[in-house]
């Protein structure tokens, strides 16, 4: 018998009161007034710790500049911008000319969504042109997710902007590594370094990465100064000292150019290496086709033509030998959005009609395999369920298109009541021959072949009126095939190059007899998509006087952040996380304990510039600067508002352990025990004593 005793009612004594967590700030909008007149609205998000809230001075400056000198600077040519926040220099660029502009910061998802959104409330502005990229990119990770958005032979940037990031003096290492790899060996490629020493007790070590920059091959040269007619932030400790020296308002725009690095020799090709062009490019690829069209338009028949159409020109490639031998073919799949368990009538209500367009969703989604192509029969007339496809192809890494069924409403009424008028034919012969007496007798003519089912005629007109029509405008619609109702055959050498990147042998048999590209080719080779994320690109074939086959290599489709799964946490590295980083702050407690005063602290300390706090287990000293220990509202280091209280350290430490837990579950660090893929538990004590070191920097609690 349980004790009566055991559940007591506390009255809500451990809720929180009513307004003691401050709420969080909403999303505010700035706006940057461009040369020519133009204005760009950015959205900063509220709150976030990597200063993403900001629209900062160097940002501004260096929009400027490149409008100014756009011309010569950017027009045609590659952009990258690293540690973007609002992303107001890659709108700019993207405005003024530049071929392709790839926008990047940290890998959180809220800032990346922030980017993608200011993207596209400038895509108006944006010449057709231009192309404007949003991704998610930490300092000194590969770069090739971000190579992969340059045009088609091309491998580095010619523009490098990088804005207010040398502060963070531990990552100039990476910020190095991210110059080599993405930047082109030549001297006419550009890093522009644009930064405002906010921290005027640190700028000698802000400077120290150019320096850096020239022992590791760049030629460095100061642009320009000059003098902001306001701070970014108001209350600096140090802001009347800067003021009177000048330095506060300062803009140091460097222009980094690549020197030439030394020829490498060419390396010996091993006579056993493979040397064929044969493409390849079948493989680990699984194309999904999006019917949409009115209901009673054809769907399911143009469904069946591109199977068989698909299947004809895989045999054809086969035999050919385009494709290898080796390769495995196409498993062509069909899912019909309707059946014997889901009929027409599944219209008529909201929650049968979900759970059709679920199962349809489910079936197609699990024949997306390795090498299938997955036709997605049905109306599909909702542009939201038509981007939930999308994103689902987008993380898979595969290719998509919709295929839109262009038949007039009229002819749809029309096929609807053939489809009633031949089910009252059938149902009048099975009567005619259920009242035979013979039964052998035949009555009446023998069914047509056409099985489907007609809408009632209500649920038809309904149907139309709900229908929304895909556009090329929308990126989840393209590409986008017409095949209007007179045709009698989808555009299947399109279709199929766009999916696989691999002309069509009908596309092929064209160009070597004309002995030139087709108007295809020609019309595609010129288009360039300038959507703000990445998206399939076109294809480009030629042929050579020789019959040879070039083909323009198969864009790789990069899933969004938010849809990628994650790789699983390891659950000692996150137990050993919160056990070196909780030690740290025990050890910090320690020493407040026979330290209370922040004078009597600074005056036993070895070092005149501030307090240094040992650490064990750690190679660096937590480092308070004596202007920061002394500008508290209380002498108290511990004490309530102390530098180091207790609620700030572990306020600290969560943020800390947050920012890095998300990390080590991404997909670049499977690898948990490697300093280049994830932070390794050794690395664990260093990395948070230099966070705290930047955060008591930062001044006030």
């Amino acid at each position: 018998m349980a004790d009566a005793g055991d559940n007591y009612d506390v009255g809500g004594m451990f809720n929180d009161p009513e307004g003691f967590y401050e709420p969080e700030p909403e999303p505010t909008f700035a706006e940057h007034p461009m040369c020519s007149g133009e204005v760009v609205r950015v959205r900063l998000v509220g709150s976030h710790p990597l200063y993403g809230n900001l629209l900062w001075n160097a940002g501004r400056m260096s929009a400027f500049y490149i409008e100014e000198r756009a011309h010569d600077l950017i027009q045609g040519k590659d952009v990258l911008e690293i540690g973007a926040a609002a992303g107001v220099p890659s709108i700019v660029s993207a405005i003024k000319g530049a071929r392709t502009t790839v926008m990047t910061d940290y890998p959180d998802p809220d800032l990346v969504e922030n980017m993608r959104h200011n993207a596209s409330l400038s895509a108006s502005m944006i010449p057709k042109h231009s192309s404007l990229y949003v991704d998610g990119y930490k300092w000194g990770n590969t770069v090739e997710p971000l190579i992969a958005y340059l045009p088609p032979g091309e491998n580095r940037f010619d523009v490098l902007i990088m804005a207010d990031v040398v502060y963070s003096h531990r990552e100039h290492g990476n910020l190095i590594k991210t110059m080599q790899q993405t930047l082109k060996k030549s001297r006419e490629a550009v890093a522009l370094v644009i930064f405002t020493p906010y921290e005027p007790w640190l700028l000698p070590k802000t400077e120290k990465f150019f320096p850096l920059a020239e022992e590791n091959g760049f030629q460095v040269k100061k642009v320009f100064e000059k003098l902001m007619d306001n701070v970014l932030f108001e209350n600096d400790p140090g802001a009347e000292w800067l003021a009177f020296t000048n330095i506060e308002y300062q803009n140091s725009i460097s222009k980094v150019t690549c020197a030439p690095h030394p020829a490498q020799p060419e390396k010996k090709k091993d006579p056993a290496t493979p040397t064929s062009t044969t493409p390849t490019s079948l493989i680990n690829i699984m194309p999904l086709i999006i019917l949409t069209g009115y209901p009673c338009s054809g769907l399911t028949y143009r469904a069946n033509q591109l199977a068989s159409a698909l299947e004809s020109t895989q045999d054809t490639l086969f035999s050919s030998g385009t494709i290898p031998a080796t390769n495995s073919r196409y498993k062509i799949h069909v899912v019909p959005t309707h059946d014997a368990s889901h009929p027409r009538t599944v219209y008529d209500h909201a929650r049968t009609e979900k759970e059709t367009r679920g199962v349809a969703y489910t079936r197609a989604r699990r024949l997306l395999g390795k090498d299938s192509f997955v036709i997605l029969d049905g109306m599909n007339y909702i542009k939201g369920y038509r981007y939930q496809l999308w994103c689902e192809a987008k993380a898979l890494g595969t290719t998509c298109c919709v295929v839109h069924v262009g038949t007039p409403i009229d002819q749809c009424v029309a096929n609807n009541e053939a489809r009633i008028h031949h089910r009252e034919n059938v149902k009048a012969s099975e009567i005619r021959e259920n009242t035979d007496a013979a039964g052998e007798q035949a009555t009446g003519t023998k069914p047509p072949t056409e099985t489907e089912d007609p809408y009632p005629p209500e649920l038809l007109n309904n149907l139309i009126f709900r229908y929304e029509e895909p556009s090329t405008h929308s990126r989840w619609d393209k590409p986008l095939f017409t095949v209007p109702w007179s045709d009698p055959e989808p555009p299947i050498a399109d279709i199929w190059s766009a999916l696989t990147g691999i002309p069509h042998p009908s596309t092929v048999e064209a160009a070597e007899a004309d002995d030139a590209p087709s108007a295809l080719a020609s019309i595609l080779s010129s288009t360039q998509l300038s959507d703000v994320t990445s998206v399939a690109g076109s294809i480009a074939m030629t042929t050579t006087r020789a019959g040879g086959l070039q083909q323009r290599q198969r864009i790789k489709i990069k899933p969004h952040l938010a849809t990628v799964q994650p790789v699983a946490t390891n659950s000692s590295a996150l137990y050993d996380m919160e056990k070196r980083t909780s030690a740290i702050v025990s050890a910090i407690r320690t020493f407040t304990t026979s330290n209370s005063s922040a004078q009597a602290a600074l005056a036993q300390s070895e070092d005149s510039r501030g307090i240094n706090i040992p650490v064990p287990e750690v190679s660096t000293s937590v480092f308070i600067p004596a202007h920061v220990a002394t500008s508290s509202s209380t002498d108290e280091l511990a004490g309530a508002g102390g530098i180091l209280a207790l609620p700030r350290l572990q306020r600290l430490r969560r943020q800390w352990v947050s920012l890095n837990r998300s990390y080590i579950g991404g997909s670049h660090s499977a690898n948990q025990t490697s300093s280049v893929n994830g932070l390794a538990p050794d690395q664990v004590g260093d990395a948070f004593v230099r966070f705290l070191n930047a955060e008591f920097a930062g001044g006030e609690p």
